[in-house]
């Protein structure tokens, strides 16, 4: 049998890097030596840095935006739903007798008041929704929609009824309960006011997922 077979006797090629007389291995080749003649692994070491932060980057991009400032603005018109809604639901008879006597509604329609303070809270709780997973959806869309057309009908119907009655009455929001601002008309413009407020939030729910992710397509 020749001495091909045995690896440790086969002749030493001038390619092969120096071995070790003492480890038996090879030698690392010179420039990769500390001072002190450890090895020098900073290229190594390096790599893996350059590679770690990559994939933290990689991560970090690859992570779905919050829309904090949508959230929070479908949150506080979800807040808007559910109290106005308690509030009728309460005292609901104390609701229908405010918009009779506000005499903008035809007597047909009055029985329809009763599922005004259900429907709010059904709103509210679709918004709860449309707050968490439904924000960028068609669905919450829809919803984020009708609850503007709910919030532009009643100020339309605000701007129906007279403004002696409505300083007395009250909008019936709350049922009975309402701020005394102490102003003329004052009744009227804090509605005017709260309604205004509201239909900004709807543009932000609305428009401000959309806004965000154009900025992050374009690297902003």
């Amino acid at each position: 049998m020749t001495h091909s077979f045995f690896p440790s006797c086969q002749p030493l090629l001038d390619s092969d890097p120096p071995i070790d007389s003492g480890s038996g291995l090879p030698i690392p080749p010179a420039g990769h030596e500390h001072r002190d003649g450890t090895a020098d692994d900073s290229f190594s070491g390096g790599m893996d840095s350059a590679m770690r932060k990559h994939a933290a980057d990689s991560t970090e991009q690859e992570q779905p935006p919050r829309y904090m400032f949508a959230r929070v603005s479908v949150f506080l018109i979800m807040l808007m739903w559910v109290i106005s809604g308690f509030f009728k639901i309460k005292d609901m008879s104390t609701f229908v007798d405010i918009v009779e006597t506000h005499e903008v509604l035809p007597e047909k329609y009055e029985n329809l008041l009763w599922w005004v303070g259900p429907g709010e809270l059904v709103m509210g709780l679709l918004l709860v929704f449309v707050m968490g997973s439904e924000l960028r959806k068609p669905f919450g869309k829809l919803v984020l929609l009708v609850s503007m057309a709910g919030i532009l009908g009643f100020t339309y119907y605000i701007s129906l009824v007279d403004p002696v009655v409505l300083q007395e009455s009250g909008c019936g929001c709350l049922s009975d309960y309402r701020i005394a601002s102490g102003i003329e008309n004052g009744e009227r413009f804090i509605d005017y006011a709260k309604n205004t407020i509201l239909l900004i939030l709807h543009v932000v729910a609305l428009l401000g997922p959309a806004m965000v992710d154009s900025r992050r397509k374009h690297g902003g």
